[in-house]
């Protein structure tokens, strides 16, 4: 009977693994042993050592400075930070550091996962091919730069769309499904074969529906356009010129392949803060121009073009960044799948960075409930 069983269990297991295998869903296997066998439930924010990498190398590194006694948070919002397994938060006004607190084994030299936040870094990236020449406007064509969009509904598809949202494409979005397009491109290893093989499912321009598959093309736009791959184009024109502390990671889907554009760039809480300072200062890093203006002014404020899915007006996001306002003062911001944020308010000249293994559900307003509890605590200790 038992000489059964074992058989019988080593038959559904062979089973399972070449139905699964056979279905496209061999990543299914990473994903088991990338994250609960490794005590978590999904992706996390220390795990680059796990995935091939482009390398970005610090150039010119510039220190922030911290010459104002570091101002003291109070027991109950640190209560609130241990409680979303914050890993780091830093607030910086005027260019100098008011708070920074690290939690756990992190500090300011270790990089975590931006997970979402790059798509706002890949936008600024779009921004700039725009302004050398590489791309003609966002209202061109992606079938221009990706052949397997010329035919069909797929032609009508611009980068306006991919920046906003609204390609209408049948990307499935989710951080929990381990079916979901999002799982394979994290854990998978032909992120080009995945975003290339979508459906449109909607007329594109029309309706914000968030999609990690949109960023990703934007990627290819770029690597097409430039000859250079978003990480190589991303280092040249940015990371380079930000005077970054520390060396950071960007996730590849395959030894010497694609960087996984919708997500997975590793950076400490202080460099994510220089791109926070870049577009504080309106695409300026000392006097030189690196994101241009007037991409700048519509990229960080809602796309008026499409809607909500109720057919509301979208208030909360434009290409590829957030917004939000508080007492009449407007908020830019990037984020990410487990609470990373990148913030900038320009009326208080201040950018917070948090780092993080837990985000709160979205609230009524389309923002993350944790977002304006990290602003509050942010308050208190500045005003």
């Amino acid at each position: 009977m038992k000489k059964k069983i074992v058989i019988g269990s080593i038959i559904f297991i062979i089973s399972v693994v070449a139905i699964h295998l056979i279905l496209g869903y061999g990543y299914i296997f990473k994903a088991i042993s990338y994250a609960y066998l490794r005590g978590q439930k999904g992706p996390g924010i220390n795990e680059h050592h796990l995935f091939y990498n482009y390398k970005f190398k610090t150039e010119k590194p510039v220190v922030w400075k911290n010459n104002l006694p570091d101002k003291l948070i109070s027991d109950q919002d640190i209560s609130f930070l241990n409680s979303t397994q914050t890993a780091a938060f830093l607030v910086i006004q005027s260019d100098e550091i008011v708070h920074e607190s690290y939690f756990e084994e992190f500090d300011k030299n270790v990089p975590t996962n931006s997970f979402s936040a790059v798509k706002s870094m890949v936008s600024l990236c779009v921004g700039i091919a725009i302004e050398e020449g590489f791309i003609d406007s966002v209202d061109q064509k992606v079938c221009e730069f990706i052949p397997e969009f010329k035919n069909g509904e797929l032609a009508e598809i611009s980068i306006r769309h991919l920046l906003t949202m609204s390609s209408g494409l049948s990307w499935s979005e989710s951080g929990k499904n381990p079916y979901s397009n999002n799982a394979e491109a994290y854990y998978g290893s032909n992120l080009r074969n995945l975003v290339t093989s979508q459906t449109p499912l909607s007329k594109p321009g029309k309706i914000f529906d968030y999609k990690s598959g949109d960023t990703q093309l934007l990627c290819y736009i770029i690597e097409e356009s430039t000859g250079l791959s978003v990480g190589e184009f991303f280092n040249a024109k940015i990371w380079s010129k930000i005077n970054a502390e520390n060396n950071a990671l960007w996730n590849l889907d395959s030894e010497g392949g694609d960087e996984k554009g919708f997500c997975c760039f590793y950076a400490t809480a202080r460099d994510f803060a220089k791109i926070g300072k870049l577009v504080l200062n309106n695409g300026n890093w000392d006097g030189i121009q690196i994101v241009p203006k007037k991409y700048l002014k519509s990229c960080l404020y809602p796309a008026n073009e499409v809607t909500e899915k109720d057919g509301s007006k979208n208030n909360r996001y434009g290409w590829q960044w957030w917004y939000a306002e508080k007492e009449g003062k407007q908020i830019h911001y990037a984020r990410g799948l487990l609470g990373q944020y990148i913030i900038i308010i320009p009326e208080d000249d201040l950018i917070i960075v948090r780092t993080g293994w837990k985000r709160k559900k979205l609230g009524k307003d389309g923002h993350p409930i944790d977002f304006w509890d990290y602003i509050n605590i942010t308050n208190h200790l500045i005003f």
